[in-house]
């Protein structure tokens, strides 16, 4: 069988900081557990704004109406994974900038066959302070994605910083000790989905 291959994609300026570290440490997990991984920096690529297709001609909203891009050169990769991890630091409450043209790219992807369902993610959302507005920023990029048919398995949607106390410890920073966990998981359920193939839209 072949190796999974999963994409992680920074939406952060810094290719060294909280938010390409936590990304880190998921494809480490993912690496260790098997899989084949790669890291995209959005900041690195040249990227147009989608036209907004979807809304006015919905039948435009496909790959090939695309402007050509640093990210729509990314498409066949993004096919071709069988996971993403989407990793952003959080500006104002949300996503980064570039976080958010990726996830506009992902549209004519959806509408031209659902080409994400099934597909294994992961999000990571990270945050110098704790200033609020993590949760929202991680769940703004788990709603688009979820919507599109991807799989989110356990650990796998993290925000930073955050502690907590479990009935037998206390932690100082879950996400980082959750990333790994959340690396091995998505292999592991690459691996059961790749030997019993289901057709989700039958």
């Amino acid at each position: 069988m072949e190796s999974p291959f999963i994409l992680g994609i920074n939406g952060s300026p810094h290719h060294e900081g909280t938010t390409s570290e936590l990304l880190g440490l998921v494809l480490k997990g993912s690496s260790e557990a098997g899989a084949e991984t790669k890291i995209v920096h959005l900041y690195d690529l040249n990227i147009v704004h989608e036209l907004g297709h979807y809304s006015q001609h919905p039948s435009k909203a496909v790959p090939s109406e695309m402007p050509h891009d640093g990210i729509t050169e990314l498409y066949s990769e993004i096919i071709r994974a069988d996971g993403l991890v989407l990793a952003t630091p959080v500006y104002w409450a949300n996503m980064s900038g570039v976080m958010k043209d990726f996830i506009d790219h992902l549209t004519p992807l959806e509408n031209d066959g659902f080409q994400l369902e099934g597909k294994i993610a992961a999000f990571i959302a990270a945050s110098k302070e704790n200033e609020g507005g993590l949760e929202m920023a991680v769940m703004s990029m788990v709603t688009a994605l979820a919507q599109m048919g991807v799989l989110i398995p356990p650990n796998s949607v993290m925000w930073y910083p955050g502690g907590w106390n479990t009935t037998n410890k206390k932690v100082d920073s879950w996400a980082k000790e959750d990333a790994p966990k959340a690396g091995r998981n998505m292999v592991k359920l690459i691996e059961i989905l790749k030997k019993n193939k289901i057709e989700w839209s039958s």
